[in-house]
């Protein structure tokens, strides 16, 4: 038998959703499967996959909708044609790559979805067709999966008996690389707390700026990691808060590990999401954590803070207490790490994965019985 062929389509280049596709892409390789990437040029993830040895074909795609949409579904139509098994990673892709797969027929081959948060989250005014679409199209992929719990709980609200196809296969972390041990970044003096995420609304870096602003920690510093369309009103935000000084916007990280390793507490203040990458990679590290009650969050449950969404004075308070109590912070972070060991371990992740192509049908030649 020849080789079985996969097909991913991501419309997201960069940070969680990229990194649980280069992830789950090498398990794909290791384990013997022929896998293609479809995604935008622009960001990590076409390097990363031509790293771990599988083929890139490039699919320009933005995440709102655009007339170049059109020439994103007849691309994805052309390569499912020849794939085995198609699996779609966040929304855009899940929309384009789903009327890709209608327009098949029966002959399309089986395939699965992966919203990594549900589009509706976005909230605004297209939240109510985003709901229409989902309920719509969720019969298209033979199986849907959730990275949580509460994302099929969120999902089964909207979608009704239609969510009966969901599963759940959580979000994993990479425990030798986000360990307690290893390089730490440089840090001030000072109480320092980081953020890592993102500079755009769900990932709420004006949150943590407005939480700074609260704290009654003497002098206390934050770091943000990450970039985005939302730099420049987060630095007109600390200006006009009067922060300048305290804040510090260091962009993109390549690996945010030592970062993590350098605070004294991490702050997760997202809006929404599926199970944020950046939680489980702070637990792993041993970091004192303070999220938002969002899908996913639970993780954290006993080993951490967690704090309603939006609630900038009960964020401050958290992260004030953690900062004054540095046993409690640290007997928090041996929780959170222990917790990361235990039930998030990347390997449990990637192997539910392919767990689940392969009740598809999808089997690499080294599982197919000889001739």
């Amino acid at each position: 038998a020849g080789s079985c062929r996969i097909l991913i389509v991501s419309q997201a280049t960069v940070d969680g959703v990229a990194v649980c596709v280069r992830d789950l892409v090498q398990g794909a390789v290791d384990s013997g499967y022929a896998v293609t990437v479809a995604c935008p040029s622009t960001g990590d993830l076409a390097g990363w996959i031509r790293e771990q040895g599988a083929d890139w074909e490039r699919l320009e795609m933005r995440r709102s909708p655009h007339p170049g949409d059109i020439l994103a579904v007849r691309r994805i139509r052309q390569l499912a044609q020849a794939s085995d098994l198609v699996h779609l990673h966040s929304s855009k892709a899940g929309a384009a790559g789903r009327l890709a797969l209608a327009s098949l027929g029966r002959s399309r081959p089986p395939s699965v979805f992966t919203p990594h948060g549900w589009s509706w989250l976005v909230g605004g005014w297209l939240a109510p067709a985003y709901r229409l679409i989902e309920w719509i199209m969720i019969p298209v992929t033979t199986a849907v999966v959730t990275v949580s719990d509460e994302e099929r709980a969120v999902g089964q609200v909207v979608l009704g008996s239609r969510a009966a196809r969901i599963e759940v296969i959580q979000n994993g972390v990479d425990l030798s690389r986000f360990r307690p041990l290893g390089p730490v970044a440089s840090r001030p003096e000072q109480p320092f707390v980081v953020c890592v995420g993102r500079l755009c609304h769900q990932r709420g870096p004006d949150v943590a700026v407005a939480a700074l602003a609260l704290m009654r920690t003497p002098d206390v510093r934050l770091r943000l990691v990450g970039e985005g369309k939302d730099r420049a009103a987060i630095e007109n935000q600390v200006s006009a808060l009067g922060l300048t000084g305290r804040v510090e916007l260091v962009g993109l990280r390549p690996d945010p590990a030592p970062d993590l390793r350098a605070a004294d507490v991490v702050m997760i203040p997202s809006r929404y999401d599926g199970m944020a990458l950046i939680l489980l990679e702070a637990m792993a590290c041993g970091a004192a954590v303070v999220a938002t009650r969002v899908a996913g969050s639970s993780a954290l449950e006993g080993a951490g803070q967690l704090v309603p969404v939006e609630d900038t004075k009960a964020l401050a308070k958290a992260v004030d207490a953690l900062l004054a109590d540095p046993d409690q912070s640290r007997s928090l972070g041996l929780a959170a790490r222990k917790r990361a060991v235990e039930n998030y371990s990347l390997q449990r992740s990637v192997n539910g994965t392919i767990g689940l192509w392969r009740r598809l049908g999808a089997c690499p030649p080294s599982d197919r019985p000889s001739p």
